[in-house]
């Protein structure tokens, strides 16, 4: 018994040499990878590749990146310079939208206090008062529906949405 467990160890902690190939490739991107399964490689790397040779365990081969041929990445910035442009073109339409329904809102308020007022001192010039308030409701109200009607057109975050429809939902219809 003694001399199998002896065996057993001697085995056990015995360096036991593997031959196993390890492929390298590197994408379009100039990433590296390896591995020792060619179906873990990228499918546009399968037929570049190249094999580490494992002679030696320490002997690691570089792959150098292949030269990206100048502006090629020029085609790419310039398309995250559009994508830019455009977030901050759709920002400011945003922000400009809740300034506009800042301003409906308070041009309503005011128009309903001007009524208020008119209407519980009346006086002879009430009347006119009252008519010019009336006015400016409805032209707020329009406001708030052209405002909603160019908001329905465009592709806008709920959040921003939500904060433009709450300004304006001191306009009573």
């Amino acid at each position: 018994m003694l001399k199998i467990f002896s065996l057993l160890v001697i085995v056990a902690f015995s360096a036991v040499t593997v031959d196993a190939a390890i492929y390298s490739c590197r994408d379009k991107e100039g990433r590296l990878f390896m591995s020792d399964n060619l179906q873990e490689l990228p499918a546009e790397c399968r037929g570049q590749t190249q094999t580490v040779e494992s002679n030696d365990p320490d002997n690691l081969n570089y792959v150098p990146a292949q030269k990206v041929p100048r502006g090629a990445g020029a085609e790419f910035q310039q398309t995250v310079r559009d994508a830019e442009r455009k977030q901050q073109q759709k920002q400011a339409r945003v922000d400009r939208w809740l300034v506009r329904a800042a301003q409906l809102a308070e041009q309503y308020r005011q128009a309903v206090q001007e009524k208020s007022n008119a209407t519980r001192r009346w006086s002879y010039s009430s009347r006119d008062i009252i008519q010019k308030a009336d006015e400016r409701i409805e032209k707020a109200r329009e406001g708030k529906q052209r405002l909603l009607a160019e908001m329905a057109d465009q592709k806008i975050s709920r959040g921003d949405k939500k904060k433009i429809v709450s300004r304006l939902s001191e306009i009573v219809d």
